[in-house]
This record gives structure tokens, sequence and C-alpha cells, in this order.
């Protein structure tokens, strides 16, 4: 049997809102903690997207509200309940906390249908949200999950905490 072989990526699915379905590509993601409130120490005069700080295997773990981030209501707003899912995103030798609303499920989809896939029109598309979008995908399970890309969240990120 000739054919061509698909290559398949792998992603962690998670909540964003009690609505938005969203997941990441598993390539930059460490582990998921989970912490309460008491556990993140806070910075002020810092942009509203980053919740603080918490002690993690001995170093600084900075930890920041994903959905406030791109421009969608913080996780306060949303009356998420403690815990809160983080997940660790690592690029070279820093790492973020991710704070979202619960970690779902590894996604596994083939690259094709990732790259043919357009911008969803099912939310307002904040500009801080087009910069991370990297897709759509339709799940049975969820219906519309957004895609995003981890290392254009640290990015964008860096860009609001250094303003």
């Amino acid at each position: 049997m000739t054919g061509r072989q698909v290559q398949h990526s792998q992603f962690l699915s998670f909540q964003m809102t009690p609505r938005l379905q969203a997941m990441l590509p598993t390539e930059h993601l460490g582990e998921i903690l989970t912490l309460e409130p008491s556990q993140i120490t806070p910075i002020f005069d810092l942009p509203d997207a980053v919740m603080g700080i918490c002690n993690h295997r001995g170093e600084v773990l900075w930890i920041v509200d994903l959905a406030c981030l791109v421009g969608i209501e913080t996780l306060w707003a949303q009356n998420c309940r403690h815990p809160y899912s983080v997940m660790v995103v690592h690029r070279q030798q820093s790492q973020v906390g991710l704070a979202v609303r619960q970690v779902g499920h590894l996604v596994v989809c083939p690259l094709p249908r990732i790259q043919q896939l357009q911008s969803p029109l099912l939310i307002d598309i904040t500009p801080n949200l087009a910069c991370c979008l990297r897709g759509l995908y339709q799940s049975r399970e969820e219906g519309t999950v957004l895609i995003l890309d981890g290392e254009k969240i640290l990015d964008l990120l860096k860009d609001s905490v250094t303003q």
C-alpha cells in the first residue's frame, strides 16, 4: 500500500472561559500545576494579566492569566473556582505558568488539517488573541477549539511587561 504519511501534532486542550475551548502544542509544555491563590504572591505595577509569582521547585515562576493576556475576561471576572490550573510553558532557559479555567486532555490531529484552518468568527477576536491564534479545530466533543501558539503567547507577555 502506497500513500503519503500524514504527520500528527499533539496538543493539550483547556478551557479559557465557560464556553471557549482552546489548545496549545505540547512541544513547549513542561507540566501542569494546581495552585491555590494563597500560593501566588501578587506583584504590583504590572499588567493585569500577571497574577504574580510562586515558588516552583525552588525557582520563581511567573503566573499569568491567559484569558486576560489575550484580551478576554479575566479568571477573576469569570468567577473561576480555585484552585487554578496552570500550564507551565518553557522556551530556552525561561518558563511561565499560564493559568486557565481547567486543563482538558491530549488531542492528536494531523498537521495538514491544522495548516488549512481559518480564523474563527464565533467570538470577538481581540488584537492580542489574533497574534497568538494559529487556527481552529473542529472537535466532536468540544465543538470549535482555538489553536494557540505558545511562542507567540510568550512574545506577547514579554511585550506587555516591557511597555
